[in-house]
């Protein structure tokens, strides 16, 4: 069984000294653990060193899989669509040498950087803090709408928009006549920002450009940039929603995220939800993002894995509770 754990977990494991109480009993159970670079940066914010690096070398160090960033494989899902959609957007040379140079700072550099130093990775953490904020506070309006309005969000797969949701209004061969998937109508205004908007003035903000990087290496990015119109259609009606898990995944986690309270550990908690493709099994402690993934589970129009809820209470060992929520059934 291939087996992901929540941060909590891993600073519980790390906290109490028992990695190799742990990689025991993966070993003994026939587990594959495998580590989301997005974990490794959510512990590399804890901003007491001596409470954080004990974390990092239990994530880093012994038999575990790593994996790419959420970035990557949600790049790539796209990627691959515009590759069979829209074969005229794609770059006549992929930017190779980018991608393997990406590819390597996340799989090898940021762990052997986070081992040595996570003082480094820290302060840029730091840095990105505002970011975080703004994703934050974008929920909890999205969450005083929800109750306002008492909307009902389930099914996820039921949910439309319409003409002037959201701020769009029609334009000449523009928005299409029929209402769009909700998932579609958010996937087209978040890569149309990060491909366009945030691609064409980062040399001057200095704005994060991951998405960009990673699409960019393989799609030429000023193609999509020439019809607005043409990439809404290709997300509102062309697009497959079973080559999309990823980025369906990480757009019903945020939906639902803000039924609850919301706190400033969900924008971190989205971003690890893109790797329910990749396991079997995500364990956690934090039993609102448990039912929260629960939720997306019964939802989902494709396999994810299975999210099992371990103990909270921290006057029971680790290992004790970790045991626990494996062996149930």
């Amino acid at each position: 069984m291939r087996l992901i754990l929540d941060t909590n977990l891993w600073s519980d494991i790390g906290d109490e000294g028992v990695v190799a109480e742990f990689d025991d009993l993966i070993r003994r159970a026939g587990l594959e653990v495998l580590v989301p670079p997005s974990i490794l940066v959510e512990v590399c914010r804890l901003s007491v060193r001596e409470l954080r690096d004990p974390i990092v070398r239990a994530l880093a160090i012994g038999p575990r899989r790593r994996l790419q960033t959420e970035a990557q494989s949600e790049s790539a899902e796209l990627v691959a669509e515009i590759q069979r959609l829209r074969p005229q957007w794609m770059r006549r040379m992929p930017d190779s040498a980018r991608v393997a140079s990406l590819n390597a700072f996340w799989t090898k550099r940021v762990w052997r950087r986070a081992l040595e130093d996570s003082q480094r990775i820290y302060a840029h953490e730091v840095g990105r803090r505002p970011v975080h904020e703004y994703l934050t506070e974008h929920q909890r309006d999205q969450r005083r709408q929800l109750l306002q309005t008492n909307f009902a969000l389930r099914p996820l797969t039921a949910l439309i928009v319409n003409e002037g949701t959201a701020g769009f209004g029609r334009e000449a061969d523009g928005w299409p006549d029929e209402p769009i998937e909700a998932w579609r109508m958010s996937s087209f205004e978040l890569y149309w920002h990060q491909l366009t908007t945030v691609a064409g003035r980062a040399v001057l903000t200095k704005e994060d450009t991951t998405s960009a990087d990673w699409v960019g290496a393989y799609v030429d990015l000023g193609a999509v940039r020439k019809s607005r119109s043409d990439f809404l259609r290709f997300w509102a009606y062309e697009v497959d929603m079973n080559s999309m898990q990823r980025n369906w995944i990480r757009w019903a986690v945020s939906i639902l995220q803000s039924t609850k309270k919301v706190t400033p550990g969900n924008p971190s908690d989205e971003q690890h939800s893109a790797y329910l493709v990749d396991c079997d099994c995500f364990l956690t402690a934090d039993s609102r993002y448990a039912a929260v993934l629960q939720a997306v589970r019964e939802d989902a129009p494709f396999e994810m894995a299975e999210t099992r809820l371990a103990s909270g209470d921290r006057t029971v060992p680790v290992m004790n509770r970790i045991k626990a929520s494996l062996d149930a059934d």
